[in-house]
């Protein structure tokens, strides 16, 4: 276990040292093409438009077009989040499989290309791309770095760190390091569900504390009276007041419950 611990031990070491220029850059699935800001731009035309008729109050209706122009990039990341959830926790799974195929016999290199073709399913692609440009180059560094690059996430750093290590210092211990990590990999992801569980209750609180004064702004000035004080320049301005503030709050919120993924000591 002393040979375990070490080398577990150097694996975090490779993944607080490793590459940190990625870092700096958006995730893929964070990035916003033509397609992505022409849905956004229509719907908040057809929200605007749908407001403005409905209510009759201008202010109302920008400050509802801009909250439907943020609904289409709220959806995509709601989205993106779920996939990245769905590759974590796939990766226990894909690391005993390494363990087990190791411990057949076959080489680091052989067990990453059997993962990629009996693995899960959505790792698949990313463990055939690894084997693919180990065979290509011969270097299973840059191909596990090319991994950790595109996915930009912890676990996969801590699995990068792990493979590269075992690929580097090999040994009899090989099976053992996968199996042990596997079972840290469980951990923390069970701790990482049970925390985001627990924080739940801020986002819902804050999604309440945002739609909540603005129902009672469009019941109001569903009413001629409401629609008259809204439609006048200081009733603008308490408007548009009331929307900053809005999303200052609601952004704090959000921040206040948010969950960091970056590893400890890795710049985020």
């Amino acid at each position: 276990m002393t040979l375990v611990r070490a080398l577990l031990l150097a694996a975090g070491v490779l993944c607080i040292l490793g590459p940190r220029s990625r870092r700096t850059r958006a995730p893929r699935t964070a990035r916003w093409g033509r397609r992505e800001i022409a849905v956004s731009l229509t719907a908040g035309v057809v929200v605007a438009v749908i407001v403005l008729v409905v209510v009759g109050v201008p202010t109302i209706a920008a400050i509802a077009g801009l909250a439907g122009m943020a609904t289409p990039g709220a959806v995509r990341r709601a989205a993106a989040r779920r996939r990245v959830e769905e590759r974590r926790t796939a990766w226990p799974e894909a690391v005993e499989l390494l363990a087990g195929t190791v411990r057949s016999g076959e080489t680091l290199i052989g067990a990453i290309a059997v993962a990629a073709d009996r693995g899960p399913g959505v790792l698949r692609s990313d463990l055939a791309a690894v084997a693919a440009e180990q065979r290509v180059t011969g270097d299973l560094e840059r191909a596990l770095t090319r991994l950790r690059e595109a996915a930009v996430d912890p676990i996969v750093d801590r699995v990068a760190a792990t493979l590269l290590l075992i690929h580097r210092v090999g040994g009899s211990a090989s099976a053992e390091v996968l199996h042990t990590l596997a079972a840290f990999l469980r951990d923390d992801l069970a701790l990482r569900r049970e925390v985001a569980a627990r924080q739940s209750w801020t986002t819902v609180a804050a999604r309440v504390a945002v739609a909540a004064p603005w129902l009672v702004v469009l019941l109001v000035s569903a009413r001629g009276e409401g629609r008259s004080a809204y439609a006048t320049p200081a009733g603008a301005v308490v408007l548009l007041v009331g929307a900053a503030v809005t999303v200052l709050g609601y952004r704090a919120m959000v921040v206040v419950g948010r969950i960091d993924d970056s590893p400890r000591g890795v710049e985020p």
